[in-house]
């Protein structure tokens, strides 16, 4: 009977998928003239586009030497045309440059280097007074764009934004422009901008562990290198070897260009072909890239890693490339150990206490892959070969097919339901689009893979594991340190500050001729858009139809969050380690994927939520498992110590990072006690605690105001009915008063406080002031335009005076952050954090702290701050699973409409001079403090005191 109900859904499942396949899944495939492919997928459900540039080489293609990644940053630095206001003369000190840096790459003499290094920089500053800086960045914002960005990966490089619809002539004419004669243009500074994006990885918890562990794992295979190359190739690029790449990889037949969204195709071609169609034609030469070495049975690697108390093992074995046959079977068998639902055999030995934690994973390269299984063993009491025993036995199980058909098939069920999920709305089926093409694949081929799960038997899981699962593996195991960092000095350069920042290139003014498509922005309707129905007086529905496929999400929103209650995150915590009076944690677990459906919990500042997905015509018996934990959860006291341990490993891990204990000092100094770090329990609270005590805070949340969101393809009527037949919507009758509000401290004097983390590359800087109550509406409109100007995007003030002109930082930002508007009477903030090398924080300070005294009025950058606010709020039009979350948290606010057609009605008719007055009214001349997190051996700390009294402050003192 139960395999009967599996072939029948499987089937079901099949067709709906299929079914849905013409629109919005179907993707035209088709090449231009010069051998570019091109993906186009229409979805006209939000009113913007996706657009894409891949280019199939990555930093496997320059091993060690990080070309690929320089490349990447200067494809942002304009062309023979964007970004000059005359390339004939700045072309001949960008050649004298690039020499320049050939002869710095081939001396090793400190002294001949310096001088090769000072008079690049007074190139540069001479080659500077044509150059007009993010031209690129400002003409995508002022033609629709928003979320310029791109990426380097081993095998490719990607890049990316949003647009909005109206203007996909002038995105194609810009981005096609920028492939065909990019130029190597303030690339001293670039560089510097690139040593503190190193910096900030390298300070990250585990970010050097990975590093090392993949260097032992794929060697001599060039994942092995660093994505960014190695310090010593950081320290002598050479222009000359990146323009070799560019003319070696950067040709038509090495790319694709992908859309995806709001557009027709049938229109959209011959535009591509006009542009697009420029590119230089060419394939990419044959690579010969060497395998990973095998292993010789079991092989051991020790790994650094700076967080004591914890053990950690990670078994590593050769997996498969991407397109192998055996790369779904092996997530099978992954699955079956590990998976979402936590069924697996390695999540019954965590959830019964039996190890901290294990999870296994499978991920698969271009060339290479890696199947693996993370253990971290009980807290001081398990050794490490006994936690591997355990893991080593149920690795067994899988080998020799002890597993059940139920098991199996409802494994299978859940990779569907994960399949259709990513390609649901345009932000992951585009993520998605990218991976594919990246890795060869066609869309029909990744579509049809369904049918492939459905042909995979036990047996092929079973001899896929046995395969892979071999006695020759590398073992690698934690030991508590830390690796030393390459930190690059501060060099001496003289800052790059171009005459023209302010200018338009030729091709900019040319732009302006081409027409722009006539559009209307989307503003959300409270009304049309969700159905609403009041389920009880606290209790309210909202239904949104999914037109996609047959997947329901239901998200149970009790608005009582953190700050509110200190128990919420360890009840959190328990909740998913539990079962009911009638059902375990594994029978229970069990018998939601065998439906194909999940439960979770969630907790955050304003809320708690339950999540259930799963397939519409499992929708209701999904419901009677959750409504019976809801009823009759049942107290496991075993249970808690694992609460604890994670705890304590948590608190162990936020005093090693220093975003963390920035951002934990940010909090102390804007809201004392009331911080997230300070208002919650210890560790020591926490032990104390008993399940009893959780589950009882369970019964009181369930009992709080809700909202209750649902999409999926039932009627409202059907699942409002389901809904009340399956949980006691009557019994929820506590009023809330979401969202919450904290009131910021005041500043009365200048001051640093200061935290010393003698282990950090970075300095991790926060500037803080409170503003005035009771704002105009007509002023949080003003701030709105406002944040885009000062410290929004690539164009804003802070990010081109910190970063672009000087490079001090790789995070650069600033915001006045508005009240709630509920709240709109109480006092907001203004905030603005950057990250620079340690040696460079008061340089970085100085800057920014010119920027808040006297900000720059510069009426040029207003209509792209502008243009910026509709970008935003045309691009980011939620998808239709997001719909009624956004429209809920706005009525939660007390507005009832969509707030953003007064906002872009306000600022349409605003000039600098709104600006201007938002700046002198709520910022300048107010006392702020500085947050200041690094190594103080680095930082010069007398003049850090000329910015305010500094106050030395523990790490002890800003988290509980």
């Amino acid at each position: 009977m139960r395999q009967l109900f599996f072939l029948t859904l499987c089937f079901f499942l099949q067709i709906s998928v299929f079914s849905q396949a013409k629109y919005p899944l179907e993707v035209k495939t088709f090449k231009l003239n010069n051998g570019l492919t091109v993906w186009l997928n229409e979805d006209h459900s939000q009113p913007k586009i996706f657009g894409a540039v891949l280019v199939k080489a990555g930093a496997k293609d320059c091993p060690n030497t990080g070309i690929a990644h320089y490349f990447e940053h200067m494809m942002f630095k304009g062309t023979e045309k964007i970004g000059t206001v005359d390339y004939t003369v700045e072309k001949v000190l960008l050649d004298s440059i690039a020499v320049k840096y050939d002869e710095l790459a081939a001396t090793s003499d400190k002294e001949e280097r310096s001088l090769i290094q000072k008079e690049i920089n007074r190139l540069t500053v001479r080659s500077a007074a044509y150059v007009i800086p993010n031209e690129f960045d400002r003409l995508i914002a002022e033609y629709g764009g928003s979320d310029l960005n791109a990426a380097t990966s081993y095998d490719y490089t990607v890049y990316h934004n949003i647009f909005s619809p109206q203007y996909i002539r002038q995105w194609a004419e810009l981005n096609s422009e920028r492939l065909i004669d990019p130029v190597f243009r303030l690339f001293q500074s670039e560089l510097e901008t690139i040593y503190e994006e190193k910096n900030m990885y390298d300070d990250f918890i585990g970010s050097q562990t990975l590093e090392k562990v993949t260097e032992r794992f794929f060697a001599p295979n060039p994942y092995a290198y660093p994505l960014v190359g190695s310090t010593e190739n950081l320290k002598n690029p050479r222009l000359s070897e990146m323009k070799k790449f560019f003319d070696t990889y950067y040709v038509a037949g090495n790319m694709g260009l992908i859309l995806c969204g709001d557009f027709h195709s049938e229109e959209v071609i011959p535009v591509l072909e006009g542009t697009f169609g420029r590119i230089r034609q060419g394939n990419a030469p044959e690579r010969q890239i060497p395998a990973p070495a095998p292993f010789n049975g079991r092989e051991t690697f020790k790994a650094k890693l700076p967080i004591p108390l914890l053990k950690a093992e990670a078994l590593c074995w050769r997996g498969v490339p991407a397109n192998h046959p055996d790369e779904i079977k092996l997530d099978i068998a992954t699955g079956l150990l590990s998976n979402s639902n936590h069924t697996g055999y390695l999540d019954q030995l965590t959830v019964d206490g039996r190890l901290m934690e294990a999870e296994a994973f499978s991920e698969s390269l271009n060339d290479a892959g890696v199947v693996a299984i993370l253990i971290v063993p009980r807290l001081v009491v398990q050794s490490y070969n006994k936690a591997k025993s355990l893991v080593m036995h149920e690795l067994d199980r899988i080998k020799k097919g002890d597993f059940t058909d139920e098991a199996f098939n409802s494994l299978k069920l859940e990779q569907k339901r994960n399949y259709e999920k990513e390609l649901e709305d345009i932000d992951s089926r585009s993520e998605k689009m990218l991976d594919l093409f990246s890795e060869g694949k066609d869309w029909n081929s990744y579509l049809d893979e369904i049918k492939t799960i459905d042909a995979i038997t036990k047996d092929d899981v079973v001899k896929a594991a046995s395969k892979y699962f071999t006695g020759d593996y590398l073992d690698v195991t934690k030991k508590t340190g830390n690796y030393p960092k390459n930190t690059l000095q501060k060099p001496g350069f003289k800052p790059v500050v171009p005459k023209n920042a302010e200018a338009k290139s030729e091709y900019a003014k040319k732009l302006e001729k081409i027409p722009v498509l006539q559009s209307q922005p989307r503003f959300l309707d409270f009304e049309k858009d969700v159905e609403t129905v009041q389920l009880a007086p606290k209790a309210t529905l909202y239904v949104t139809p999914n037109a996609v496929n047959t997947i329901f999400t239901l998200d149970i929103d009790f608005q009582k969050g953190t700050l509110e209650s200190k128990l919420l995150e360890p009840m959190t915590s328990y909740l998913g380690l539990l079962g009911t009076d009638s059902l375990s944690y594994i029978q229970l677990k069990k018998q939601l994927q065998d439906l194909g459906s999940s439960m979770s919990f969630d907790a955050e500042n304003d809320k708690f939520t339950i999540h259930l997905s799963g397939f519409d015509t499992n929708f209701e018996k999904t419901l009677v498992i959750a409504g019976n934990f809801i009823k009759h959860v049942k107290n496991d006291p075993s249970k808690m110590k694992q609460v604890t341990d994670a705890a304590k490993v948590e608190k162990r891990a936020l005093k090693k990072s220093a975003d963390d204990m920035a951002y934990a000092l940010l909090e102390k100094v804007r809201y004392g006690d009331r911080s997230v770090y300070l208002n919650c329990l210890s560790v020591s609270e926490i032990k104390k605690l008993k399940g009893s005590d959780l589950l009882a805070e369970f019964k009181e949340i369930t009992g709080v105001e809700c909202d209750l969101h649902y999409c999926g393809n039932l009627p409202a009527g059907e699942v409002a009915s389901a809904i009340k037949r399956n949980i006691d919507t009557e019994a929820i009758h506590t009023s809330s008063d979401n969202p919450v509000y904290r009131e910021p401290a005041l500043c009365n004097q200048p001051t640093v406080y200061f935290i010393d983390m003698p282990k950090s590359s970075q300095s991790i800087i926060y500037e803080y002031m409170p503003g005035d109550e009771d704002l105009p509406l007509k002023s949080r409109y003003g701030g709105t335009l406002f944040n885009n100007y000062f410290g929004g995007d690539m164009s804003s003030i802070v990010f081109q005076q910190i970063r672009e002109f000087r490079s001090l930082a790789y995070r650069v930002n600033g915001k006045y952050l508005l009240a709630p508007y509920k709240h709109r009477d109480r006092r907001g903030q203004f905030v603005t954090m950057l990250s620079t090398q340690c040696d460079k924080t008061t340089d970085a300070l100085t800057v920014l702290d010119s920027l808040i005294h006297e900000m720059p009025e510069k009426a040029e950058r207003v209509d792209i701050a502008r243009q910026s606010i509709k970008n935003e709020i045309n691009n980011d039009y939620p998808s239709f699973r997001e719909k009624s979350e956004e429209i809920a948290s706005l009525k939660r606010e007390g507005y009832t409409a969509d707030p953003n057609k007064n906002l872009l009605d306000a600022v349409s008719g605003m000039d600098v001079t709104n600006i201007s007055d938002f700046y002198r009214k709520n910022i300048k001349g107010r006392p702020y403090a500085y947050i200041v997190v690094g190594n103080e051996k680095q930082i010069d700390m007398k003049k850090l005191a000329t910015f305010g009294t500094i106050i030395k402050v523990k790490p002890e003192d800003v988290y509980r």
